[in-house]
């Protein structure tokens, strides 16, 4: 009995000093940055991107550093805009999460605003096609934060488990590594193993595949929810109450329209979306004029980035071609060298933007800013005709498939 007594002992000092060890050796070397006691060039400064808890750790992170500035959106913001990369009003956080919508945002800032966070500008990007919805879905309904122990699991579970102490290992292998998947401080996502892909194969894959996902997105996409003026549609409401609540709390709101590359914009054409963009840019407009009727103090301006300029026309590297882009990964996801022109923009700079590039959008201006794309197009169609004649070619051989 002794003998069993001492080794039942034995187990539970093991036991315990393994958890020990483990949990210890998790928060020491921080890797998703939430304890912060050490951060040191070489040994665990680098951080792996999350491969979850992303909203979790970003909104941790945005608590710890306190932002004067968040950019919310999905993965277009999450790996297009840097706060490192340029001179801000203050420090900035990056909080998009890739693969959402507005209502995400919304409830970020809802958890955050409710923690005392306050930020004093909001940078929003909206998603066209998130908004093409079905007219008769049900509403989204306000969702109840959660508190107590339902609050504290993920943070359990990111201190002692097998995954954290699977990141903590791949933390300490990453420092020297140039094209790790990793996330900044300020929540950036700067898609290094994205660069030894386009190293070693180029970024026509890159554009090719996104070209083949979006002709059959866009062909078999819901047109009616815009064009309706429906109020039904869960973005819309989302949207609205975020605008209510950041003007309500004094938060100055740059709502952007994403830099969508020449080639997604030829496709709008081709499956007949381009009239449903325009409805849905001018109801984006309704949206912006509403929330200045009911808050006198609002402060929210509504910028366009779409179009066929210079930038977004950039030229598609051909097959074989391994000369690096300047401002696309492909013709969704725009890089942080884009990024930082349109910060530019926003907020003003050395080096201004490129004229035309990111419009001021009002009443005023709306049929100012249809021509200067008309133009921008002509020109970009007699630049590169054949990113126009290969849209319309994947566009014709996904609905040839489809009958």
């Amino acid at each position: 009995m002794d003998d069993f007594g001492r080794f039942i002992k034995w187990m539970a000092t093991a036991l315990v000093a393994g958890i020990v060890l483990v949990c210890g050796f998790v928060t020491v070397v921080d890797p998703y940055r939430l304890h912060r006691l050490v951060e040191r060039d070489g040994f665990n400064a680098i951080k792996p991107r999350p491969t979850r808890y992303l909203s979790e750790i970003k909104m941790a992170g945005a608590r710890a550093t306190q932002p004067k500035l968040f950019l919310m959106g999905n993965s277009r913001i999450d790996v297009g805009i840097d706060p490192d990369a340029r001179p801000l009003a203050g420090p900035t956080y990056n909080l998009a999460l890739p693969g959402t919508g507005v209502a995400a945002s919304r409830q970020q800032w809802m958890m955050l605003t409710t923690d005392g966070v306050r930020p004093v500008t909001l940078l929003l990007g909206v998603e066209f096609f998130d908004f093409l919805a079905d007219p008769v879905a049900a509403d989204v309904p306000d969702q109840i934060l959660p508190g107590g122990l339902a609050r504290l699991r993920w943070k359990i579970d990111t201190v002692f488990s097998l995954d954290a102490l699977l990141d903590a290992a791949r933390t300490l292998l990453i420092q020297r590594d140039p094209y790790a998947a990793t996330m900044s401080a300020r929540g950036f996502n700067p898609l290094g193993d994205y660069l030894r892909a386009a190293r070693d194969d180029g970024y026509h894959g890159f554009f090719q595949q996104r070209a083949m996902e979006n002709a059959r997105r866009f062909a078999t996409a819901p047109r009616g929810i815009v064009l309706a003026g429906s109020d039904t549609s869960s973005d819309w409401r989302e949207l609205g109450r975020l605008l209510d609540a950041a003007a309500g709390q004094g938060t100055a709101v740059e709502l952007v329209i994403y830099p969508y590359h020449a080639q997604l914009m030829a496709m709008l054409e081709q499956t007949g979306l381009w009239p449903v963009f325009e409805e849905w840019k001018l109801r984006l407009l309704r949206e912006v004029a509403r929330v200045h009727q009911t808050h006198a103090q609002a402060r929210i301006t509504l910028w366009d980035f779409s179009g066929y300029g210079s930038l977004q026309c950039e030229h598609i590297p051909a097959r074989g071609d391994l000369t690096a882009t300047t401002w696309y990964w492909e013709s969704g996801h725009f890089k942080a060298s884009l990024g930082d022109v349109m910060l530019t923009r926003i907020f003003g700079g050395a080096a201004p933007a490129p004229p035309g590039f990111g419009v001021r959008l009002d009443d005023a201006g709306w049929q100012a800013n249809r021509e200067r794309i008309a133009r921008e197009r002509r020109a970009c169609v007699a630049s590169e005709p054949a990113m126009f004649r290969d849209a319309a070619a994947m566009v014709a051989e996904f609905r040839a498939r489809r009958r």
